[in-house]
């Protein structure tokens, strides 16, 4: 899930202010009491653990930061080691996921087996710093919606003031990467004095996962690694999109309740897309800050960007004929809603998913290779707008080398899930890294997207695998997405409660 972290400015001083009288040391841990409430207004009995590790481990007396989690104590007479939930984005904290009452029934039925740790990564959520940037009050340029060049520019400028206001509070950008979060885990280990932990990633937290593998393995238990990003896989190769997108026009084309409306999902698409490239939209937008009134510019790119992601949410995937039917007609009621929010929720990011993806980086090869896939296709390669070079630039360049991005090889118990319409971390992902994984099961969920995690059927596998039962042959089938028409979405997104 592509997602923010939590602002959690207050307790930026601890990093530089003795506790208690003393000066913290690496490896030091504390837990107290603490009530978990989830969105649903439900209490739950947890504890608050905070844990300092060096913000560089490169520098021998370099200043320590502090990792904020959660930890659910086993219900289980006997419990197994320790389960260790790693979220994706780079950004979303583990105890954000854990408010959400459908990843909570997950983490609950996790704590009859063994101790869950709900974990924010270093500069998410409870953790110390929060690298949340703030608000600049420069309103975003209002064309930047038109092209990707416009794009990449604001995107960069966000970072560059981000960057500047964090290294001024003393952060070290270059020490976010995902090397480092490994020796994060590494460190929580030790403190909670145990042999092995197990990990359950989810996207970009099972990049986090395999990077633990590679550098600290021998400690591990057992892995669920769901919606696969391996090394050299976080530049996406645009024929995977382009394959997401057939695939879900096959859908629509046999769904009797939208195909009449738009029976061709990918000619629409394109005559969409030429008709914004030839004039753009103008959509009407008040400036939240000022209150002054304005028209976003909204191209091409902005429609590429949206059908890019929202085909990987299966939450989102509805909205999509209408979308696209819509726009092809130059009605552009449903694509200026989407583009109003994501200009709205733009300026709010957190600096640190963006030296963790440039961390990860990509190899020369994977980038020729996603250059060459890009020409002729409809959706081109809107994704990787992380990984531009100028960004990268802007925290420091931290790219963790060839090394990183070689294959892993493992024996530990491997659950791999992927979901067979995810177009974000494709089945073909998983089926990479697995080759390196000789005692491993890998589960396709029919008709899943990018976040399968929710379902009851797949919450029991995982409950089932980290129990120790074999759960290789195990088949599990959702249903087809239920379409929406355009005056069904339309319907829909003018709720105060839509979600375009």
């Amino acid at each position: 899930m592509k997602r923010q972290t939590l602002t959690s400015f207050c307790l930026l001083s601890l990093l530089v202010s003795p506790i208690y009288g003393q000066q913290p040391q690496a490896g030091a841990v504390s837990f107290e009491p603490y009530s978990l409430k989830t969105y649903d207004q439900q209490e739950h009995p947890a504890e608050l653990g905070k844990l300092w590790v060096p913000e560089n481990r490169s520098k021998s007396n370099g200043r320590l930061i502090q990792l904020g989690f959660v930890r659910l104590k086993s219900t289980a007479a006997n419990p197994q080691p320790p389960i260790v939930f790693l979220a994706g984005g780079p950004g979303v904290p583990g105890t954000g996921m854990a408010r959400v009452p459908i990843y909570f029934r997950l983490f609950e039925r996790l704590q009859g087996i063994a101790d869950v740790i709900l974990l924010d990564q270093r500069g998410t959520g409870l953790s110390t710093p929060n690298l949340q940037c703030p608000r600049t009050g420069t309103p975003l340029s209002a064309d930047m919606w038109e092209t990707r060049e416009k794009a990449a520019q604001a995107l960069t400028g966000l970072v560059h003031s981000c960057v500047e206001h964090w290294r001024a509070e003393g952060v070290d950008v270059q020490a976010y990467n995902t090397n480092a979060s490994a020796d994060d885990v590494e460190d929580l280990r030790r403190a909670l004095g145990t042999e092995r932990l197990s990990l359950l990633g989810h996207s970009y937290g099972t990049s986090l996962a395999l990077a633990t593998i590679r550098r600290h393995g021998g400690h591990l238990n057992r892995l669920v690694l769901a919606s696969v990003q391996g090394p050299d896989q976080d530049l996406k190769l645009p024929i995977v999109a382009e394959f997401g997108l057939k695939r879900l026009a096959r859908f629509v084309s046999e769904d009797s309740s939208v195909n009449k409306e738009i029976p061709d999902l990918m000619s629409a698409l394109q005559q969409a897309l030429t008709r914004l490239e030839r004039q753009p939209a103008e959509v009407p937008f008040t400036e939240a800050t000022s209150g002054k009134a304005t028209n976003l510019r909204v191209g091409k790119f902005a429609l590429q960007l949206l059908v890019d992601a929202r085909m990987k949410d299966g939450r989102s995937v509805p909205l999509l004929p209408a979308l696209i039917s819509t726009a092809s007609q130059g009605d552009y009621a449903l694509l200026g809603a989407m583009v109003k929010r994501l200009h709205e929720g733009f300026s709010s990011i957190s600096l640190m998913q963006f030296p963790m993806m440039c961390s990860d980086g990509a190899s020369a090869e994977r980038r020729a290779v996603a250059e060459q896939q890009a020409s002729g296709k409809l959706l081109g390669n809107p994704a990787d707008l992380a990984l531009e070079s100028k960004l990268c630039v802007e925290v420091g360049s931290p790219d963790l080398g060839r090394e990183f991005r070689t294959p892993i090889w493992s024996p530990v118990a491997t659950l791999f899930l992927s979901g067979s319409m995810d177009s974000e971390t494709p089945p073909s992902n998983a089926e990479e890294v697995r080759w390196g994984f000789p005692n491993s099961t890998h589960i396709i969920v029919e008709n899943g997207f990018h976040e399968t995690l929710p379902a009851g059927e797949v919450q029991d596998l995982i409950a089932d695998f980290f129990s120790g039962v074999d759960v290789s042959g195990r088949k599990i089938v959702f249903e087809r997405p239920q379409f929406l028409s355009s005056e069904q979405a339309k319907a829909q997104i003018s709720k105060p409660s839509g979600r375009p």
